[in-house]
């Protein structure tokens, strides 16, 4: 063994490659250069290789660079020896290197094609390009999720908020109104009649404050019934045509055939008036007004807000100044409003958005500045038939009474308004401060003709559970609650009850009253068909 590396080593015997080269400067030092810069190239190649699989540690692969880094060094060590052979003779020394960087490059070439497949599995720039796209669309996704999130947090702030005063708030404003509506039948002095017409306005505003909160919050208990709006649009724009200038044109358009939707009615008008007071406070040289209503079918992500079904489009536009870009994006935000302090509360299109949402449908906006607003609420269609007309009151003598009515309310002050508005209409009145003294004074006299009963009561039984004790034990009595705000109101009218928000008064009391009424008489008719 040691005889044979003597002899690979052994190199007395040969010459330097200069002699081949007949020792020509030229040729020589070209070899020498060419050699030194080729091994320069070598050696950097390596030492980039290293650095960058030192930095990223996080690169797959990395194994393979140190294999190319260790083929790349002997290679760089072959033109090195190359430069030394055109002197000295060490031809052996220089197949060494040769042979480890054959093997070098032997073990890298069995090492990378396995690893090919793997490598051709890493996307390419333009599927990089496509992932990040995709990425930067479901970050703007989850923004918009997230603002969607923080909207439903702020409309369900709101809605703990509203709720917990609205209550209390209404019934202060039922005590009000109730008591101006006793004055008016006492006072007949013109200053007088003028200062209760005040509080009328006065009370009016605080009652639409509110209810325009619950209702964009949608706290606000719809109580909805199927109507026709190719009627109930042309009887809307009597209204309009009062509360808008004369220098105002309205047009209403609505289609031939039935166009009914389920609805709050009282709502619905709202929304409308309140999207006629901005278009009259964007057009204060006059113009137009124009409501047009279609019916449409939205399918699902191609339709607005992924809603899908039969609609009908209620479109409401102006020619007024139009809206400028940066602010439409907030129109429906509460209390968000461009008027004048005091002109404005900002709750009258979050009002009609609210309502829209709690209907089971959406509203838009689109503006261009100098050529108008239109806002469009979706509502969805209704193939129910219409309600027949309730009965009309019946004319009878003030003295004559209507029957007895047992007035549930534990608020002594709003229980003496409530039963003075009755008997302005011609009840006798019992009065109870819970349900349970209810149900005691209806099973020791039963001769009451309704209940009328507030919804939130102290005591562990609400207006809600009274109505479902009368209706197990005296089905022939109608039950009408009433409520300033309760979440269990919806229930009510889910239920079929009749609910009557407060504030009211003696025309809203009487047509509540006979809906009441009217409820428990359609359910007997079955019983008597059968019988």
């Amino acid at each position: 063994m040691w005889a044979f590396l003597d002899r690979l080593l052994d190199s007395s015997t040969l010459s330097p490659r200069g002699t081949c080269l007949l020792w020509e400067p030229e040729l020589i030092w070209l070899h020498a250069a060419s050699d030194a810069i080729i091994a320069a190239a070598y050696f950097s190649i390596p030492l980039a290789l290293t650095i960058f699989v030192s930095k990223r540690r996080d690169v797959d692969f990395g194994w393979i660079f140190w294999g190319f880094a260790l083929f790349i060094t002997a290679c760089g060590f072959t033109h090195v020896l190359a430069i030394v052979t055109l002197w000295v003779p060490i031809y052996s020394i220089e197949g060494l290197i040769k042979a480890v960087t054959a093997l070098a490059s032997i073990v890298t070439a069995v090492m990378i094609w396995p690893l090919l497949p793997k490598v051709l599995a890493l996307p390419s720039p333009s599927q990089l390009r496509a992932t990040e796209l995709a990425l930067a669309q479901e970050g703007l996704q989850r923004r918009e999720a997230e603002d969607m999130l923080r909207q439903s947090q702020k409309m369900d702030a709101i809605g703990q908020l509203t709720g917990g005063v609205a209550h209390d708030f209404n019934n202060l404003l039922m005590i009000i109104s109730g008591s101006v509506q006793r004055l008016r039948a006492e006072l007949s002095d013109k200053k007088h009649k003028r200062l209760l017409d005040m509080i009328v306005t006065a009370t009016h505003r605080g009652e639409t404050l509110t209810r325009q909160l619950l209702t964009y919050s949608r706290q606000q208990t719809l109580t909805p019934q199927v109507i026709d709006l190719t009627q109930r649009l042309p009887a809307i724009r009597e209204l309009l045509a009062r509360s808008l200038r004369a220098d105002i044109e309205i047009k209403v358009d609505v289609p031939d055939g039935n166009c009914a939707v389920r609805v709050d009615p009282g709502e619905l008008e709202l929304a409308i008036l309140n999207l006629a007071v901005n278009a009259k406070d964007a057009m204060p040289n006059g113009g137009t007004l124009s409501i047009r209503a279609k019916p449409v079918a939205l399918r699902g992500e191609a339709s607005e807000e992924g809603l899908s079904g039969e609609f009908v489009a209620i479109r409401v536009a102006d020619s007024g100044h139009g809206i400028r870009p940066e602010v439409l994006a907030r129109v429906f935000e509460p209390f968000f409003t461009t008027k004048e302090v005091g002109k404005g509360t900002g709750l009258g299109l979050s009002q009609v958005y609210g309502f829209a949402k709690q209907s089971g449908g959406t509203a838009t906006i689109s503006s261009t500045e100098g050529r108008g607003t239109a806002v469009t609420i979706f509502l969805p269609r209704s193939r129910e038939a219409l309600p027949a007309a309730l009965p009309a009151a019946p004319a009878q003598a003030a003295a004559e009474s209507l029957g007895t009515v047992l007035l549930v309310e534990d608020n002594g002050d709003v229980a003496e308004v409530g039963a003075g508005l009755l008997r302005q209409l011609g009840y006798q009145v019992r009065s109870v401060a819970n349900a349970q003294a209810a149900l005691a004074a209806l099973r020791l006299d039963a001769g009451v003709d309704l209940v009328f009963s507030d919804i939130l009561m102290p005591g562990g039984m609400n207006g809600l559970d009274l109505a479902h004790e009368i209706g197990e034990r005296f089905p022939d009595i109608p039950v009408l609650l009433t409520t300033g705000y309760s979440a269990s109101a919806k229930d009510a009218v889910r239920r079929g009850l009749v609910v009557l928000q407060k504030p009211y008064d003696l025309e809203a009391l009487s047509r509540n009253i006979r809906e009441a009424v009217e409820n428990v008489r359609a359910r007997r008719r079955p019983v008597a068909q059968a019988g």
